[in-house]
């Protein structure tokens, strides 16, 4: 998976805006809280910080997979990608026995959290919470500077 993702991951990576911090290599919540503080500090009062409930798992398969289609074109990968997306899920309880779920492949919906692939959706999918900051910057932005 590992080395699959070396492949996908710069392909997708290089339409995200340079605000965007998560899932991505080189970044982290830190710098990300030293921009924000920047952006106080330059008199931007506004922050949000916006969390998508049940995002991963709420992720429809085929709209995934059309929308990442557009980008990688080579059937084999695409193929890959789908059985990631249909593998089963195993966890652990609060007492250490583990069970098995294949809810996202029953459901045709839903990426592990913290998978490999999750960050996929983050790339590909219309209306991103990383599209919602960019609309609301543009508004603060074009607002405090009008």
């Amino acid at each position: 998976m590992t080395a699959a993702m070396l492949v996908l991951e710069p392909i997708f990576e290089a339409d995200l805006p340079p605000e965007q911090y998560a899932y991505r290599p080189g970044r982290n919540a830190q710098q990300a809280v030293i921009e924000v503080e920047g952006l106080l500090f330059r008199g931007h009062p506004e922050v949000v910080d916006a969390d998508l409930a049940d995002y991963f798992g709420s992720i429809p398969h085929a709209e995934l997979l059309k929308s990442v289609a557009r980008r990688i074109v080579d059937r084999r990968v695409l193929h890959l990608i789908k059985m990631w997306l249909e593998c089963p899920v195993e966890e652990t309880d609060d007492r250490g026995r583990k069970t098995r779920t294949t809810e996202a492949r029953d459901k045709r919906r839903g990426i592990p959290q913290g998978a490999p692939i999750s960050p996929l959706p983050r790339d590909n999918q219309g209306e991103t919470a990383a599209s919602i900051r960019m609309r609301m910057r543009r508004c603060w932005t074009d607002g405090a500077r009008a």
